[in-house]
């Protein structure tokens, strides 16, 4: 089976990345002042638990700010986690395929299903300000392994934005990195993950000069992901 990943013009195979931070406003005005570059930002999508802004770095890849929606007032996992953060943080990495059914197929092929699937099209109810089909590699969620996505449409306000960062270097460590890339090299992704303690990393050339963000990630699985679960629910109930 033929799996096209899409390649960006930074040269990755990496769509977006995400920076999780507890506020989103305040989030923005830190990643402007830090890059020197605009970090664009639109009002919420009410449907949606998270608020997102976007940093352009490359054309049709960029990193997005994400906290939490203030108008969700239900409990979301990942809303949780991002409201008890206390810096940014680098949470998850996007690949982007032009046809997620197949690469669906091709995962649950190598033991690597696709989890949490979503599915948002436009139509004339939608609030939505994008369409994609999207979900993540499991079993559970780990920092290491990326998220795909199908694009059926981005979000108008992100179109055509000429990038002031560009992407020059994506860095990721696991201490199970063995298994991680041998699932790679069945997927077709060609990041190669280091053995070492959990990281994510990327390197930025920008206006104010070169920018590194790098952490340790985190991970929702196995026994431990009702513990997690329950811990956030806790701390931000």
């Amino acid at each position: 089976m033929s799996v096209s990943i899409l390649r960006r013009a930074h040269g990755f195979q990496l769509d977006h990345i995400g920076l999780g931070v507890a506020d989103t406003e305040q989030g923005v005005a830190w990643l402007r002042e830090k890059t020197g570059a605009e970090v664009y930002l639109q009002d919420p999508d009410p449907g949606q638990w998270y608020w997102s802004g976007a940093l352009p770095i490359a054309e049709d890849s960029f990193l997005e700010v994400i906290g939490p929606n203030p108008s969700w007032s239900r409990f979301q996992p990942f809303r949780a986690l991002l409201k008890t953060l206390d810096e940014p943080t680098i949470l998850f990495w996007y690949i982007a395929v032009t046809s997620f059914a197949d690469f669906e197929a091709l995962a649950r092929r190598h033991r690597a299903a696709l989890e949490r699937v979503e599915r948002v099209n436009l139509d004339e109810a939608s609030t939505a300000l994008a369409a994609y089909t999207r979900g993540y590699v499991g079993p559970g969620f780990m920092t290491q392994r990326p998220n795909v996505i199908e694009w059926v449409r981005k979000p108008d306000w992100l179109l055509g934005k000429a990038p002031e960062c560009r992407l020059s270097e994506f860095r990721l460590g696991h201490a199970e990195a063995d298994d991680i890339n041998r699932a790679f090299r069945g997927l077709g992704i060609d990041v190669e993950v280091a053995r070492s303690p959990s990281a994510i990393g990327i390197t930025l050339e920008c206006p104010n000069g070169v920018v590194t963000l790098e952490n340790a990630g985190v991970e929702f699985r196995g026994l431990g992901m009702l513990t997690s679960m329950l811990r956030l629910w806790w701390a931000t109930r």
